[in-house]
């Protein structure tokens, strides 16, 4: 069973080596995609022993989300993808996870499962902390999915699209499931990061098409609520 981890990035080099040594482990090769960065981003993923495809986007092209991921999982396709994982470089999945990801997907061909949903985390002021309240409690992303050469629909978003093709989508009452591990967003963690994420997403979708509550939102505390991560769901090596 061969499992391929995607990765689109730009100017990710201050998040690239711990990805790389989180989720390495889980996977059989990584594909990524360098979107134009001007930083070692390239470098940091071409040096990589897992990494058995670079494609490079020229600097100063706009963000084409829906471009990478189709050209991704084609490249996934060429390589023999059994299934597919979806974590961005500012994302980290818990080491059970990590090691329980073979087992997972062979399970899953055997109960019909095609598609898996992980709980998101959006770190709060430090990596230990993440939101809990209102829809921040709820997050949940489907990352984790089987490649099918047939499914060729793709969703047509620009943005806060799904990885997966609309032949799973549309069928996820059958073939999804939900999975009791997280996905940690650590881009979240600082005040900076959080205003600098609004400010892209907004030059993005000025007029919230992809997101009909806008992106406010994000750097709202009213209300909050922090839970801490617990000990045996840690997405680190060491403390």
């Amino acid at each position: 069973m061969t499992i391929i981890a995607l990765l689109q990035a730009r100017n990710e080099e201050r998040y690239l080596p711990g990805w790389l040594d989180n989720i390495a482990p889980a996977v059989d090769a990584i594909i990524a995609i360098d979107d134009g960065s001007a930083d070692a981003t390239p470098d940091l993923l071409a040096a990589h022993p897992k990494v058995i495809e670079l494609m490079r986007r020229p600097v100063g092209e706009p963000w084409r989300e829906r471009h990478n991921h189709i050209d991704l999982i084609k490249a996934g396709r060429r390589h023999g993808a059994d299934w597919f994982l979806c974590i961005d470089a500012d994302e980290r999945v818990e080491l059970r996870f990590q090691r329980q990801l073979p087992l997972l997907v062979a399970e899953a061909e055997q109960r019909g499962v095609e598609a898996f949903a992980l709980r998101l985390r959006e770190m709060w002021n430090d990596d230990r902390h993440y939101r809990v309240d209102g829809v921040w409690g709820t997050k949940a992303r489907y990352r984790l999915f089987r490649n099918d050469p047939a499914h060729t629909k793709f969703d047509p978003r620009q943005l806060h699209r799904y990885w997966m093709p609309l032949e799973i989508v549309m069928r996820l009452g059958q073939v999804g499931a939900n999975l009791p591990f997280a996905i940690y967003h650590l881009r979240m963690i600082a005040l900076a990061d959080r205003q600098a994420r609004v400010e892209r997403y907004k030059a993005l979708d000025p007029t919230s098409q992809f997101q009909r509550e806008g992106y406010d939102y994000l750097v709202d505390e009213t209300g909050i609520e922090l839970a801490a991560i617990a000990p045996d769901a840690d997405f680190r090596t060491r403390p």
